[in-house]
C-alpha cells in the first residue's frame, strides 16, 4: 500500500492527501507532526535514504514523501499523479508554503 508522510501544516501535503482521497486511492497517511512515533518513523527513513540528500541540502523537510509499494521514494507527487493518470485539483490557495521564502516544504 502507498504510504504518504506529511503534515497538515504543509500545503503540498494537504493537496496531495486531498487528491488521493478524492480519487479513492488507498494509502496510509502518516502525519509526522501528529506524534513523536510518526516523526521518528519519518526521520529514520530520511536519515537512512540517499533520496533525501537534495532536500536536506536545500533545507527542505522532504514532505510530502510518497513511499510506493516497492519501497521507491517519490517527492514530486504531481509527477506521480500524471504517471498514474490521476487528475490534480487545486485545493489550497496560492501563496501558502512551508518556507520563509514562499516555496517548498
Amino acid at each position: 500500500m502507498l504510504k504518504v508522510f506529511g503534515s497538515p501544516h504543509c500545503p503540498d501535503c494537504v493537496v496531495c492527501k486531498a487528491i488521493l482521497e478524492k480519487n479513492h486511492i488507498p494509502f496510509e497517511y502518516i502525519d509526522i507532526t501528529g506524534s513523536i512515533r510518526a516523526l521518528k518513523q519519518f526521520l529514520v527513513l530520511r536519515d537512512h535514504s540517499d533520496a533525501y540528500d537534495d532536500a536536506k541540502k536545500e533545507g527542505y523537510i522532504g514532505i510530502p514523501t510518497l513511499v510506493l509499494e516497492d519501497g521507491t521514494i517519490r517527492f514530486d507527487y504531481e509527477e506521480w499523479l500524471k504517471e498514474e493518470r490521476i487528475s490534480r485539483t487545486e485545493v489550497v490557495e496560492s501563496g501558502q508554503s512551508c518556507n520563509i521564502d514562499g516555496v517548498g516544504c
